[in-house]
């Protein structure tokens, strides 16, 4: 019997199995996350770029926002109820953790990738670098963010007319 070749294997294609088994097994669920552990992910945000170009500006900025302003960007999550504070046990001692509520999931399914992603905050700082050298005015980079926001309410308000909730980028052009 021949091995088969995936890579000349086609969408809808019919091929036969040899062999099959079932193993039954328990996923873990995922490591409950601390506020110092959200603020760390914010920090080193660099290891969830998903081009080397982004996590060099996120390293060299050190990651997403200020040590300020991470933590009230959690609390501010806190406050409109779209994170909660629990008590669980994490490694058999009481530990406080943050966890998505289902307004939370609702907003975090509605907005658009490109809004959850690392990328835009890697490619605004870039922005911000190249104010600082001159190389670009505040007031363009002002234009490319309204640009941007318009692009994704416009986009909202599509889906919401079209009832969809899945959502496309909006792209606009980040000179």
């Amino acid at each position: 019997m021949s091995k088969l070749n995936i890579a000349s294997v086609r969408i809808g294609a019919i091929v036969g199995a040899v062999a099959a088994r079932v193993e039954v097994t328990q996923s873990e669920p995922p490591p409950s996350y601390t506020e110092a552990d959200l603020l760390e992910d914010m920090l080193l945000a660099a290891r969830h770029a998903s081009s080397p170009a982004d996590a060099a500006v996120l390293e060299a900025t050190n990651g997403i926002g200020t040590a300020r302003t991470r933590s009230e960007g959690i609390i501010d999550l806190i406050r409109n109820k779209s994170l909660v504070r629990e008590t669980r046990t994490v490694g058999g001692r009481p530990t406080t953790v943050v966890v998505l509520t289902e307004a939370g999931r609702k907003l975090e399914a509605a907005l658009p990738p490109e809004l959850k992603s690392v990328g835009l905050t890697a490619k605004w700082e870039m922005l911000c670098r190249r104010i600082e050298r001159g190389e670009v005015t505040a007031e363009n980079f002002l234009v490319v963010i309204r640009k941007f926001v318009a692009a994704v309410v416009a986009d909202a308000k599509k889906r919401k007319a079209s009832g969809r909730v899945a959502t496309t980028p909006a792209r606009v052009r980040q000179n």
